[in-house]
């Protein structure tokens, strides 16, 4: 790697995949807030945990799958649990160990999220990246997910 700033080129590409980022994650809480009245970060939790086996998953696991500190998702397992949404459960193996668990309330509030957010990914991704470049496309993204945590 040569230590140099980043060329014009390089600044093009970072701030277009960065405005693009932001914009598509602001788009997505949008309208899982107006259409399904809840988070982005309920959503990516409901989601982790419904296609988890038996619905459930370890805190500490939990954080590791949505690359989120400890405190965050202990705050926001605790909001999702004041709502009925997850259950935290002791872990019989592991005393000390703590399950978060899909509820069946979280599972009918995730129904219509996940076509909600079906629904604006398409409409501000997927559906802008044409069939023939969507396989380089992805393989150039996993490029890039490969290089910054090759464990991904």
């Amino acid at each position: 790697m040569t230590e140099m700033p980043l060329d014009e080129r390089e600044w093009a590409l970072w701030r277009s995949f960065a405005l693009m980022s932001r914009q598509l994650w602001n788009r997505v809480e949008q309208r899982l807030q107006a259409d399904a009245g809840i988070s982005a970060a309920d959503f990516e939790i409901l989601h982790a945990l419904s296609t988890a086996e038996n619905q459930r998953v370890r805190v500490g696991s939990l954080g590791e799958m949505l690359m989120w500190e400890k405190s965050r998702i202990s705050h926001q397992v605790s909001r999702m649990e004041r709502r009925g949404l997850v259950e935290r459960v002791v872990c019989e193996e592991d005393l000390r160990g703590t399950w978060v668990g899909l509820t069946p309330e979280g599972s009918q509030v995730l129904e219509p999220a996940l076509l909600v957010f079906a629904n604006a990914v398409r409409e501000a991704y997927t559906s802008r990246i044409t069939p023939d470049i969507a396989p380089q496309f992805a393989t150039t993204l996993m490029r890039v997910v490969m290089a910054t945590d090759p464990t991904a």
